[in-house]
């Protein structure tokens, strides 16, 4: 059994030195990422189960799916701390459109006087985004963090995580009322 995990570690460490020099991921290489992706999705939706989601829920797993694709690949390409840092942003400015876009699905369901409560959750939310983001960026400094190109890496990956749990909560809070609203 130790024999097998040696293996494995040295493969994989001679795979990651032979990986070729990272590149940009220029436009004409984003369309081909996102090309790959939308064959990945459409094979990823094939095997999904389905039976007990709603329309809108499949649509957000297959759209959550093409988004991982594309940071996954992006990385691939360009793994500098730059291009991990690039494709984590991306990556949250994809949920952000989620966000959005079942934000507004989310209130065209709501009465009146609910919609005003979903606005007043969402601005603060959006002022806890912002104060966390100025705590997560003092927490880089060296002082407090140690210091290193991985806090940036740490940093980014912690602002994606608020903006991901978010537009989940979102959808969430649509996708129930859509669930209660069958027949």
């Amino acid at each position: 059994m130790k024999h097998i995990f040696i293996t494995l570690f040295l493969f994989s460490s001679l795979t990651g030195f032979s990986q070729n020099d990272p590149k940009e991921v220029t436009p004409d290489i984003l369309k081909k990422i996102e090309a790959e992706a939308d064959k990945e999705v459409a094979e990823y939706r094939k095997t999904m189960k389905t039976e007990d989601k709603t329309t809108e829920a499949i649509a957000f797993e297959v759209a959550k799916h093409r988004l991982f694709l594309i940071m996954e690949k992006k990385v691939a390409i360009d793994y500098t701390t730059y291009g991990m840092n690039k494709a984590a942003g991306e990556h949250a400015d994809g949920y952000d459109k989620l966000m959005n876009l079942y934000y507004n699905k989310l209130l065209k369901l709501l009465s009146s006087e609910d919609k005003k409560i979903l606005i007043k959750a969402q601005k603060a939310w959006l002022a806890f985004r912002d104060a966390e983001g100025e705590m997560i960026t003092m927490m880089m400094k060296e002082e407090y963090s140690g210091g290193g190109t991985i806090q940036t890496n740490i940093a980014t990956g912690n602002y994606s995580s608020m903006i991901i749990q978010r537009t989940e909560e979102i959808f969430n809070y649509y996708n129930t009322i859509l669930i209660n609203k069958q027949p």
